[in-house]
């Protein structure tokens, strides 16, 4: 398996993703982002997974996507071989794969920009180390492709990584290398490991026994014990989000949700909410250059 399979499976994931909510389909294809875009804003939902709007890579996602193919293709090896050093080469390889993937085309850095990323970067592999001995760990399964299948949804995405303990018992993990939930929100943070123990329940019959949030910029881990109450309660969520997305499909109603997030959205050029602003703004350019020039004419 190559360096760089856990960005392939995300992009195969985003792309299987992109189908969700077609019209042709019956069914509504959820996975955590997707359902977390449709509750951000219903538009950005319809952006991404009914209109398919090309997306530019960034710094952010793009090492994320980096890190993780990294400590997949860590796991691979040998459990004495799992040190830094070799972490270290491995994410040198997958850097150069994806600088060689159009798709990354787009992040345009120069060389010191490039240089500061990378070591932000390797600051995230040092964090991992420092939360976790990984000659410890024997992963069962590695960026897992998971489905769940309803009358009406189809859940599915990918898990970072299992574990099966000796008791039998499973735990999820999941890495994230953004800025780690304060308090107050620690625990909304699960929606993508509560996402995934649901699937794992309905799918296999077999509830985690603890979920796992590996936030490497702290770096700090946060666990989670899932019951049976609180995956039912997300179970129901998701089928009402999932009987929104019919609806919003039915009538081509698909409103969009003003916050500051949308300091963040790629579309927020063409969002319709956005529309008088870019009026205005257009207005207030012609008042200051004029009218345009006519041409054909003497």
């Amino acid at each position: 398996m190559s360096p760089t399979s856990a960005a392939a499976l995300r992009n195969a994931d985003r792309l299987k993703e992109s189908q969700a909510g077609n019209s042709t389909d019956s069914l509504v294809r959820l996975s955590p982002s997707r359902a977390s875009d449709y509750k951000t804003c219903p538009q950005l939902f319809k952006y991404r997974a009914i209109d398919r709007l090309p997306e530019p890579a960034d710094i952010y996602s793009t090492r994320g996507t980096m890190i993780h193919a990294v400590l997949e293709q860590l796991y691979l090896l040998g459990k004495q071989e799992r040190t830094i050093e070799r972490a270290r080469a491995l994410m040198v390889e997958v850097w150069a794969n994806l600088k060689a993937d159009p798709e990354y085309s787009s992040l345009e850095l120069d060389p010191l920009e490039e240089a500061t990323w990378l070591e932000q970067a390797d600051g995230l592999l040092v964090n991992f180390f420092r939360v976790e001995d990984p000659t410890t760990v024997s992963p069962h399964e590695l960026e897992w492709w998971v489905e769940h299948q309803t009358d009406l949804t189809l859940l599915r995405g990918i898990i970072d990584r299992v574990e099966v303990m000796a008791d039998g018992e499973w735990v999820l993990s999941d890495y994230k290398t953004g800025r780690s939930p304060s308090e107050t929100y620690a625990l909304g943070s699960f929606f993508g490991l509560k996402f995934y123990a649901l699937v794992c329940w309905r799918t296999f019959g077999k509830m985690p026994k603890l979920l796992r949030l590996m936030h490497l910029k702290e770096p700090e881990i946060i666990t989670l014990v899932p019951t049976a109450q609180m995956l039912k309660g997300l179970e129901r969520q998701l089928d009402a989000l999932a009987h929104a997305i019919v609806r919003a499909r039915e009538k081509d109603d698909w409103r969009p949700r003003m916050s500051h997030m949308c300091n963040y959205c790629p579309h927020k050029a063409i969002c319709p909410a956005y529309a008088g602003e870019r009026e205005a703004a257009a207005a207030s350019l012609s008042a200051t250059t004029g009218p345009a020039p006519q041409t054909g004419a003497e």
